[in-house]
């Protein structure tokens, strides 16, 4: 039995959760239900990144605090991730006691380490809104590749890092205006001492081989200080002026710090002598964070890094997705193809958008495409047509000459035993992060019941009363093989599977995948899923 803690990336607290947000923590609460599905303890955590200059000047914009505008944001967060059935452990904010504790706790290690020093740098300014401007609210053109439209970290197109200075025509989002550049003292790290530690843990850590090849061309470069100080106007934990005076953590310093704050406020509300178990040096237990491309510097270098200075233990593996893209351009609000999650609960459910994500995502990094008309060919004809249908075929025999009591014995073991010996097949599949593969294989399987449906005939088995036992052992069978496809399904699409077990009567697990259902009563079929319209494309507007 193994013991896991798994993470999401940390939403902003400016804004509502999107369809970005949502693939990833699909992806986390897939592979967390099937671990748990196998036996395993797994700790489901997140929090919102409750800190920095967008919330400052958020809270301004709507007028109210900000310490209220992020508690009305993550009570906002938390009932869209229960209504899409993403259930986390804890669902935290960065902006708490015990996250302050660590940020002193981390500080005070850099200065014990002899890592601190203070320099002058220039950095931008917005001098229509008066305010220093972070790497996320300016965009310019990539200093290497020239690609425009990047923002003043990292480079979405090849990946370079770079000082916010370094952007070619650099553009406050805020005004719209070209920023100047104005000189401030700041706080920074050396943490380019730190090479063999990155590279020994990327020797045992579990990474996709894009993400072990972009952190190697990082990890072998010169690691530039890493400035962990930022200017007023800001909203976040304040440094004690005997380090530097008038100046705020930055936020991506206590946002990863959110990890472990998060987990020990879980421990401690709920009296559980567990984070020395997940946090220790020496621990046993696995660690996972699910993340975005466009924030792997930070987690696959600067995080392990900061553990390595707090005696804490690294990450077992960092699991790395692509952006969601709308019909295949990325996510803009200011181009008009944004998603917010809660719109589309307004006009789908959250099963076909976890099957649906669930059949692009692999454990590779690719983008993954949305486009509303293959999404709805996809549920439709595969969700609906192949799986769903199964038991409308079957469900008319069963309480016409059944009175809905399953037979004592199935038409075939070996069909049966053919669909339960890919359980280990597809359970790796879900270990190994590769959902597509899962619903390829299941797409298979589903197109074998078919066609022995069809092969069979039923409907005309019952023509010669003798065969009414042939008929009940054969509606047997197939709603035994529907319940397996069920189980295998079970951590993806589970609002369904929860009237499936219903419908069945029974709790299905993987423990009893292997262990038909006999001599049992279900109950009557009421339609488990409902086709999509086409035409809702018409109102669903992005």
């Amino acid at each position: 039995m193994k013991k896991i803690l798994v993470t999401c990336a940390l939403p902003y607290s400016n804004g509502p959760i999107h369809l970005g947000h949502i693939l990833e923590h699909i992806q986390a609460d897939i592979w967390v239900r099937h671990q748990k599905s196998l036996g395993n303890i797994v700790y489901f955590i997140c929090a919102d990144d409750s800190h920095g200059t967008a919330i400052i000047l958020k809270s301004k914009e709507l007028n109210i605090l900000p310490e209220l505008m992020i508690k009305n944001i993550l009570n906002e967060h938390k009932k869209v991730f229960i209504n899409f059935n993403i259930f986390h452990d804890i669902y935290f904010t960065t902006h708490n006691k015990l996250n302050y504790f660590y940020s002193l706790l981390l500080l005070n290690n850099f200065k014990i380490k002899n890592l601190l020093n203070k320099k002058y740098i220039y950095q931008f300014y917005d001098n229509i809104k008066k305010v220093f401007l972070p790497d996320r609210l300016l965009k310019g053109k990539c200093p290497k590749c020239l690609v425009s439209n990047q923002y003043g970290d990292v480079c979405n197109n090849c990946n370079i890092v770079y000082n916010s200075y370094d952007l070619i025509n650099p553009i406050s989002i805020l005004s719209g205006s070209k920023p100047i550049l104005s000189k401030s003292e700041h706080l920074f790290v050396n943490i380019n001492n730190y090479k063999n530690v990155l590279n020994n843990w990327l020797l045992i850590s579990e990474l996709q081989n894009e993400i072990k090849n972009q952190l190697y061309l990082w990890f072998n470069k010169l690691l530039d200080d890493w400035n962990i100080s930022r200017d007023i106007p800001y909203f976040g934990f304040k440094i004690p002026n005997y380090y530097i005076k008038n100046k705020y953590f930055y936020v991506w310093l206590d946002a990863l710090l959110g990890y472990i704050s998060t987990f020990k406020y879980f421990c401690n509300l709920n009296g559980l002598c567990l984070f020395e178990d997940f946090w220790n040096i020496n621990s046993n237990c696995e660690l996972y964070h699910f993340l975005g491309k466009d924030i792997l510097y930070f987690h696959g270098l600067l995080w392990p890094i900061i553990l390595d200075i707090l005696n804490f233990r690294k990450p077992t593996g960092l699991i790395v997705h692509g952006h969601v893209l709308i019909n295949k351009n990325k996510m803009s609000k200011s181009n008009g193809n944004f998603i917010n999650a809660s719109k589309w609960l307004e006009y789908f459910d959250s099963d076909s958008l976890r099957y649906y994500f669930s059949s692009k995502l692999s454990f590779k990094i690719n983008d993954i495409n949305l486009c509303l008309n293959d999404f709805i060919k996809t549920i439709n004809c595969n969700f609906i047509n192949k799986f769903i249908n199964i038991i409308s075929r079957i469900s008319t025999f069963m309480e016409k000459y059944f009175n809905n009591i399953l037979s004592n014995k199935l038409s075939d073991k070996n069909f049966y035993y053919f669909f339960v010996d890919k359980s280990d097949l597809i359970s790796n599949n879900f270990l190994n992060f590769n959902y597509n593969k899962v619903l390829i294989e299941i797409n298979e399987l589903l197109n074998i019941i078919n066609q022995y449906i069809n092969d069979k005939q039923p409907w005309l088995i019952i023509i010669n009363k003798n065969n009414k036992n042939k008929l009940h052992n054969f509606c047997t069978t197939i709603i035994n093989v529907f319940k397996v496809i069920s189980t295998y399904l079970s951590s993806i699409i589970p609002c369904t599977f929860h009237k499936i077990e219903k419908y069945l009567n029974v709790k299905l697990t993987w423990n009893n995948i292997n262990i038909p259902i006999l001599n049992h009563k279900i109950c009557n079929y009421d339609k488990l899923y409902n086709y999509i319209d086409k035409k809702i494309i018409n109102y669903f507007k992005i």
